[in-house]
């Protein structure tokens, strides 16, 4: 599959991809992509198997925002295979986001993205989780956890600035409108997962919270 064809189907991903075996997915982007179909996540975050989230993920996001991101929206979870581990009769995926980045590397490169370009997808798919443990002021949250962080002009700028940090001597470097589209594809991401989350017959989290969370990081990016 060419780079022009590749972008082309993300157009019409859920449309285009689902006509296609896994075979023909494999033959396409290779055994990574191919893993992607029909695998349960068996997650209660998630109403959809792995490709399929990702498909509406990129449908999400839409055909006006840059290709990179649409992109990067395709691969962003592709090494959840890779991490899962069973957790309470779950799946969970720690560390998947920069998995995800790692294993889209050479893929991206054999569809003729220069490295510069495969350095911001990349950036879009491991940092996509960054927000994930981000909480609103105001809500009821146990302050004592170490790894939950509140959504404030502060938190957000010292964030960007380790990550950026981190970044130095890179060919990419994110700028505000990267920070934007990567909430972009937070956004889209939430947007395709379930829209409640239940947990031992109770309700834990629901789809309109996590996008709330997230409209207030946009925001916060929009002032700071």
């Amino acid at each position: 599959m060419s780079r022009v064809e590749f972008e082309d189907s993300l157009k019409n991903p859920v449309h285009f991809w689902n006509e296609k075996s896994s075979d023909e997915v494999g033959n396409a982007l290779g055994n990574a992509v191919k893993n992607m179909v029909a695998f349960d996540q068996r997650n209660p975050h998630h109403c959809y198997d792995l490709f399929n989230h990702s498909l509406h993920t990129v449908d999400e996001i839409g055909n006006t925002a840059p290709v990179l991101l649409r992109v990067a929206a395709f691969f962003h979870d592709i090494g959840k295979p890779i991490v899962a581990m069973e957790r309470q009769g779950r799946l969970v995926f720690y560390g998947h986001a920069q998995k995800s980045a790692e294993i889209a590397i050479p893929i991206l490169e054999k569809l003729g993205y220069s490295p510069e370009e495969v350095e911001e997808i990349c950036f879009y798919i491991a940092h996509h989780d960054d927000f994930i443990s981000w909480v609103l002021p105001d809500e009821d949250y146990n302050k004592e956890n170490k790894y939950l962080v509140v959504i404030t002009p502060e938190n957000l700028k010292k964030h960007i600035s380790k990550v950026t940090d981190k970044m130095t001597g890179k060919r990419f470097c994110p700028q505000e409108k990267n920070w934007q589209s990567l909430l972009q594809l937070c956004h889209a991401d939430v947007s395709a997962q379930a829209e409640l989350v239940i947990q031992n017959g109770s309700v834990v989290d629901s789809k309109e919270h996590k996008l709330s969370k997230i409209m207030a990081l946009i925001h916060i990016l929009e002032i700071i």
